[in-house]
């Protein structure tokens, strides 16, 4: 009997020292996403790499913000939003919260979206685009200032994967203009007439009239449990 217990034993040893050894020869698991991820139109997101590997799923979007107490991951989309006005109607409250400081792009964007008069087609032709252009479905929609400026401090990590995947990189060109960006903010001191841009090259903001023509990035926000 303890012969048997022992061999018993010693087998047990070593079925433990296989299984840490295995453990051991394999890194843990990351269940967060990082800045640089790439968006997969089945909202998974995992780094270049891996996604190079795959044959079955599309990018959307790359990582440029990873989750917050203050806010949850979000990623920009590969297109550009090609020069587009706010409003194309001055004098119009459009119902954005003017909070330079707010992470609320999609409650902006809807905002937005509401003002627009289907029987005249007037409103916000921004929110019309970025509405009228899922990706893969996708519920993106136009950065508040926070948000752009988040996605301008991750611009250089952010535009190298975007130039992997073929699409349109953010700006950073101070001397056409190129660098400015409509954000959903609309300037609260003058909420009817501006809106902010957002300087994709240092994170800077100036009041626009809203009825000027501008680029923009769509967004969308992850959440994962």
């Amino acid at each position: 009997m303890r012969k048997t217990a022992r061999i018993i034993n010693t087998v047990f040893c070593f079925m433990m020292g296989l299984m840490l050894a295995s453990c051991d020869e394999h890194e843990p698991i990351d269940p967060d996403i990082h800045i640089g991820y790439i968006l997969c139109d089945d909202h998974t997101a995992m780094p270049l790499e891996q996604f190079k590997s795959q044959s079955h799923i599309n990018a959307v979007g790359v990582i440029f913000a990873e989750a917050t107490d203050d806010h949850p991951a979000m990623a920009v989309m590969l297109d550009e939003i090609p020069a587009i006005a706010f409003s194309d109607t001055l004098g119009m409250k459009q119902g954005t919260s003017g909070d330079v400081t707010a992470y609320d792009g999609n409650t902006n964007t809807v905002a937005l979206a509401n003002t627009i008069d289907t029987n005249t087609g007037h409103g916000s032709p921004l929110a019309d685009y970025v509405f009228r252009n899922h990706t893969f479905g996708q519920s993106d929609f136009i950065p508040s200032v926070a948000e752009m400026r988040l996605l301008s401090q991750s611009r250089a990590t952010v535009n190298e994967v975007i130039r992997e995947l073929g699409g349109d990189m953010i700006s950073s060109d101070p001397t056409n203009g190129s660098c400015w960006y409509w954000t959903s903010t609309e300037v609260k001191e003058n909420e009817t007439n501006q809106a902010w841009l957002c300087s994709a090259a240092n994170s800077g903001i100036q009041p626009t009239p809203k009825d000027e023509r501008h680029p923009a990035r769509a967004i969308v926000y992850l959440y994962y449990e």
